[in-house]
């Protein structure tokens, strides 16, 4: 099983973050440094997986206790025995000369480490976590044993080096179990050329076309590889206004596009050139930004306009679909199969950025830079500040906040957020999602 091992100097709260993860009083806590002597085992679950963890001795260089020998004996056997190491330090406290021997220590193993910055009674303390960084390590996460601050995100950070964890993931995201294919869904307005553009991609007459509106009445599933990539493509019907859906079959055709959207990796949103994003585009598209899909913007039947026009319905489009664009445009003709190339190559690009992560000193210093060009506006009469930021488990990218005033940050200067936080962190074209955590609602968690 894979073990965890809580190691740092004494009087850190090492074992009152041993309790926390076990979920019970196992380990003996006291405010005397070295009461924990002997490794304590236990098996802990979080989101369903199982490993060990072990509390450790506080670990000591002199010899003034008596037991300091025995505990680093124990310590170092723990550094053989453990896949990832749990490096406690006091964020009160700061960093002193005895972390910066432990961390050399860790260094050497080159194995996993997440510093736990504990004793971060209050959000707005969080920057006292930002000089731990000195030690070397990518994964530092601020918490409080006491308050039961931050240990979600540390257990989510642990159970990522887990590679029973890794696969249950990928099991539940595909599932299917294990794949090698992108699902894609194809959606749009009826008579888009949905249908046409899958054909010409697979060079045959593989779903049926007309130009009647609503022909594709159900999901139709095609496997389709070129240059060993391979694809899933889920051909919808189209989704008409509202007040032209008849209830019964279609009605159930417009449930099962959104279903196709919410299981997809990435979504296609074909457009008609000929008449540009058109209201039911918007809706569509408000579908796939709400489910933070990695998206690609087609606009079909461009071989009947010239190029002139062309840039017109490009930026009518830009315009109207304003809150996706994250989502790359391409140009396309189903009868001359032209940009079908660079559509395939489109949706490996934006799948690909949507399972992007980056370090958690790289995020923060990108919220810095951010905030340097545009301070967050005031709330209450007080200005907002947002102090610390980490990157969750899972696709697409989202990343949690922690800020003064969760409920101060609108609309404005989130989308300002993003599109800056994309820049900086290379993911121009992937959704992300910004959780805002601020200090009542870490009080009452």
């Amino acid at each position: 099983m894979f073990r965890v091992a809580i190691v740092g100097r004494p009087n850190v709260g090492k074992s009152s973050l041993f309790n926390r993860i076990i979920g019970q009083r196992k380990a003996i806590v006291e405010d005397i440094p070295g009461v924990t002597r002997d490794r304590i085992v236990s098996t802990a679950e979080w989101r369903g997986v199982k490993f060990e963890v072990v509390d450790t001795g506080g670990y000591i260089t002199g010899d003034e206790d008596k037991f300091a020998p025995y505990i680093r004996k124990q310590v170092e056997k723990e550094l053989e025995l453990s896949d990832l190491f749990i490096f406690v330090v006091d964020g009160k406290q700061g960093l002193t000369p005895l972390d910066k021997e432990i961390a050399n220590i860790l260094h050497r193993t080159e194995k996993p480490v997440i510093i736990a910055v504990n004793k971060i009674d209050d959000p707005e303390k969080e920057k006292l976590a930002y000089e731990f960084y000195e030690l070397g390590f990518e994964n530092i996460i601020p918490i409080s044993t006491i308050q039961k601050l931050g240990l979600a995100e540390l257990l989510d950070k642990v159970v990522e080096y887990i590679p029973d964890y890794e696969k249950e993931i990928q099991e539940e995201e595909e599932e299917e179990g294990k794949r090698d294919y992108i699902k894609v869904a194809i959606v749009g307005k009826p008579n888009a050329g949905k249908s046409s553009l899958i054909n010409a991609l697979l060079n045959e007459e593989r779903v049926l076309v007309s130009e009647i509106p609503g022909t594709t009445r159900d999901t139709v599933d095609i496997l389709y590889e070129k240059d060993g990539q391979k694809f899933l493509f889920l051909d919808t019907a189209g989704m008409r206004k509202k007040s032209k859906v008849d209830y019964g079959l279609e009605f159930f055709s417009v449930g099962r596009t959104i279903e196709a959207i919410e299981k997809t990796d990435v979504v296609v949103l074909v457009i008609d050139a000929n008449q540009g994003a058109t209201e039911q585009d918007t809706k569509i598209a408000g579908l796939i930004q709400r489910r933070y899909k990695p998206a690609v913007i087609v606009i079909n039947k461009i071989d009947t306009m010239d190029k002139k026009t062309l840039e017109k319905v490009e930026k009518q489009v830009r315009e109207r679909l304003y809150f996706i664009s994250y989502a790359p445009i391409v140009f396309t003709s189903a009868k001359t199969k032209e940009g079908l190339d660079e559509l395939l190559e489109k949706i490996v690009y934006v799948y690909n950025q949507a399972w992007k992560r980056v370090g958690t000193g790289q995020l923060n210093r990108a919220i810095k830079q951010i905030q340097n060009l545009r301070q967050p506006p005031t709330y209450q009469g007080k200005p907002l500040k947002i102090y610390y930021a980490t990157q969750l488990e899972g696709k697409p990218p989202a990343f949690l906040l922690f800020v003064n005033k969760a409920e101060g940050f609108k609309e404005n200067y989130v989308r300002f957020l993003e599109n800056n936080l994309r820049k900086l962190l290379g993911l121009e074209n992937a959704p992300i999602k910004l959780i805002f955590r601020g200090k009542e609602e870490e009080k009452d968690k």
